[in-house]
């Protein structure tokens, strides 16, 4: 389910991909299956019920009364606008994971439609997801680095970071990881197919005369470089922050010999700060890990890949990376509530609940 898996040239063990001209076809019905097709079902339809009806809906609702809060507290803090586009990336992501969710599971697998399942669901809903998901990356490696330029040059940043610089980045992020999907629109495409093993044509995913040397540099760049980048700067930048804040509070610590309460209170503010970057970090780290895992061994077993002798190992994993990445889409509106007193005061007011 990856342009890896689409540019491989075929399997050995009775899975093989069929070309003729610029049309492809997989048949993955002599592949050999590792995973019990039990096992795997029961977690597919997990992810249906789970993943997809709970996670799912419960975070784009929850994404939707993120943008309402950020829009009545007011565009003024540029904060808001980054945080309102990553609410925005979050509900993309989360409404074409459900729908790969729904499209490769055993029940919509099992109905007779004159399509090939995997090749339909990767390229309507599959690669869509993966776009939305790179966009979140890089909303909060920029939030990660607005943060840290707040601490390293407290003065200056509100002449560094304006609202319309803010806005312009986050809209550049949207327009640029577009470049994403163009080469595998370009070079594969859905259209009907003849599939000799079933003796009928089905809709299914076909490419272009050499994508080979397109999708090779392509797949390294969007699937290894962008989120692996994503997550040094993430990493880096909160490392910088945490530094900063332990260094400054250990000043002020040297430095109060007077009016403690005060001190103490910047003290933990700061320390809260550190601790929901933390949070927010490591729940978007540890949830895409998987899916950059997943991504990064097709490099290694190409039969990992549609139609490989493993493709069965992959939808497994691919079950439970969706719903981490379900889960890292839908939990933010926790963290805010949790760690924002003013996030929590507007929610409030928006549901007229007074305390």
């Amino acid at each position: 389910m990856s342009s890896e898996s689409i540019i491989q040239q075929g399997y050995d063990n009775g899975s093989a991909t069929t070309v003729s001209g610029n049309v492809t076809s997989t048949n993955t019905a002599g592949a050999s299956v590792y995973i019990s097709p039990i096992v795997l079902d029961f977690f597919l339809t997990f992810n249906l019920l789970i993943c997809g009806n709970i996670v799912g809906l419960l975070g784009i609702s929850g994404n939707i009364i993120n943008i309402i809060v950020f829009y009545k507290q007011g565009y003024e803090d540029s904060v808001n606008i980054t945080l309102t586009a990553l609410a925005v990336s979050d509900i993309g992501a989360l409404v074409f994971v459900l729908m790969v969710i729904v499209m490769i599971n055993p029940w919509f697998l099992n109905v007779d439609v004159s399509i090939v399942h995997i090749d339909v669901a990767t390229m309507l809903a599959f690669y869509p997801h993966n776009y939305f998901i790179r966009v979140c990356g890089f909303i909060t490696a920029f939030a990660s680095c607005e943060r840290c330029l707040c601490v390293l040059v407290p003065l200056k940043v509100k002449q560094i970071v304006t609202k319309r610089f803010s806005l312009l980045v986050n809209v550049f992020i949207f327009i640029v990881m577009l470049l994403d999907l163009f080469p595998v629109y370009y070079v594969v495409y859905l259209d009907w197919t003849f599939i000799p093993n079933q003796n009928k044509s089905l809709i299914a995913s076909n490419y272009r005369q050499n994508p080979f040397a397109i999708l090779r540099y392509t797949y390294f760049v969007t699937e290894i470089f962008v989120p692996y980048f994503t997550f040094f700067v993430i990493i880096l930048s909160n490392v910088i922050i945490g530094l900063k804040l332990n260094a400054r509070s250990q000043w002020l610590n040297s430095v109060s010999h007077t009016n403690n309460k005060k001190d103490n209170a910047v003290s933990n503010r700061e320390k809260r700060v550190v601790l929901m970057l933390i949070v927010v970090s490591v729940i978007f780290i540890v949830c895409l890990i998987p899916q950059s895992a997943i991504l990064t061994a097709l490099i290694q077993v190409q039969d990992l890949g549609s139609g490989g002798r493993y493709f069965d190992v992959s939808m497994l994993c691919y079950s439970i990376s969706y719903l981490m990445e379900a889960v890292c889409s839908s939990v933010n509106i926790l963290v805010y509530y949790k760690m924002s007193s003013k996030y929590r005061k507007t929610l409030c007011r928006f549901f007229k609940c007074y305390y």
